[in-house]
């Protein structure tokens, strides 16, 4: 398409012109999802009160949830209609190696929106999760590894698989109470701390 590519080259051609930001753009891309793992770790143990606590564990998880199913989506359209990488067929400035696997829709971006859509408005810090999410989002293509319409592709399996999980939460139910047993009573066997602020009421 002549608009994904003009876009491609627009936000791709901005890379080579500065190492400090290629170098955080890189770090970005890269390392992108390591950072909404620890948000979801640190969001499982804040909290003012232990009905906090247990409201933010369960956010935690659906969001997993919602990441793992945007992921699964993922595949199945990346089998249905396999997209080489931008750099296999376009002369774009590579800065990354990445993965050889399907280019649309974005895996990256998938994983960031469903967290952040799972999240959003929900839990401190969200607002500025979701400015990190579109900031992954544009470092993909910004290092050559997408097309911007495998990001757009990877926004919709996101946001869809966050929609998803919201609207059937009580199908959750079970397995949530079941995996925040499962903790509990590991906190209970290795002696572990309650996060120090749900002591105060």
């Amino acid at each position: 398409m002549l608009y994904d590519n003009t876009l491609l080259f627009m936000i791709n051609g901005l890379s080579g012109h500065s190492v400090w930001v290629d170098k955080v753009m890189m770090i970005i891309s890269e390392y992108g999802p390591v950072i909404f793992g620890l948000y979801l770790i640190g969001l499982w143990f804040i909290g003012s009160s232990i009905v906090e606590v247990t409201e933010n564990r369960k956010r935690a998880l659906y969001a997993f949830f919602a990441a793992l199913l945007a992921l699964g989506m993922n595949q199945l359209i990346s089998h249905v209609w396999y997209r080489n990488r931008p750099y296999l067929d376009q002369p774009v400035n590579r800065l990354l190696q990445g993965a050889q696997d399907a280019s649309f829709p974005s895996d990256h971006a998938a994983g960031a929106f469903s967290i952040t859509g799972s999240l959003f408005g929900r839990t401190a810090g969200s607002t500025a999760l979701m400015v990190f999410a579109v900031l992954v989002a544009l470092s993909r293509v910004y290092v050559g590894l997408h097309y911007p319409s495998d990001i757009l592709g990877g926004m919709v399996t996101g946001l869809i698989s966050s929609w998803l999980i919201e609207r059937n939460k009580a199908l959750l139910d079970k397995p949530v109470a079941w995996l925040l047993a499962i903790w509990t009573t590991i906190e209970t066997k290795l002696n572990l701390p309650v996060p120090a602020r749900a002591n105060n009421r």
